[in-house]
């Protein structure tokens, strides 16, 4: 007994000291706490140079040059930003959803949302998610979808967003005057 009882003292003083020396050493910037550590894991990332496809960008240019200067455009929007659900356990469904642009007010008051839709849009993946997109906003939000084309048209653009979301253009406004 007397033997065990010694063992144990030995190896509590022993923890005793590492736990000290441990203590004592200078922390360098490059440490990091052993329990984040162990939770977070670390990935490369690589460089987007661009927030939008170069066909978003191309329609990008085109709602610039169509809308007013009362209008501000949005890219890359979260779906949860414009519509969230009644109950919050769902969330998550809405949560990584992106819409392409966001047209609002100078007040950031939201006048239309705008989907290019691609080949990729014809995917069932890509179905189901925008009858979800396209059933989220409903009721809530003009939903304009264009398809993609090799050139847009700033008059046309300016024609759909008048109709389909009463959004006063450039061109109405210079042929008025």
């Amino acid at each position: 007994m007397d033997f065990i009882l010694v063992v144990l003292i030995f190896v509590l003083a022993c923890m005793f000291v590492v736990f000290k020396k441990y203590q004592e050493r200078p922390v360098k910037e490059t440490d990091v706490p052993i329990k984040r550590q162990s939770k977070t894991i670390l990935v490369d990332h690589k460089k987007e140079e661009y927030l939008a496809t170069e066909n978003e960008r191309k329609l990008c240019f085109a709602l610039q040059k169509a809308l007013t200067d009362k209008y501000m455009i949005h890219s890359q929007v979260p779906l949860i930003s414009l519509a969230k659900p009644v109950d919050y356990r769902h969330n998550s469904k809405s949560w990584a959803k992106r819409v392409d642009f966001v047209i609002t007010d100078t007040a950031t008051k939201i006048v239309a949302v705008i989907e290019l839709d691609d080949s990729t849009h014809n995917q069932k993946k890509r179905v189901e998610r925008d009858n979800y997109v396209n059933y989220a906003l409903k009721g809530h939000h003009p939903l304009v979808r264009m398809n993609t084309e090799k050139f847009y048209m700033p008059e046309k653009i300016a024609a759909l967003l008048e109709s389909e979301a009463g959004i006063k253009n450039q061109f109405l406004l210079e042929q008025n005057t």
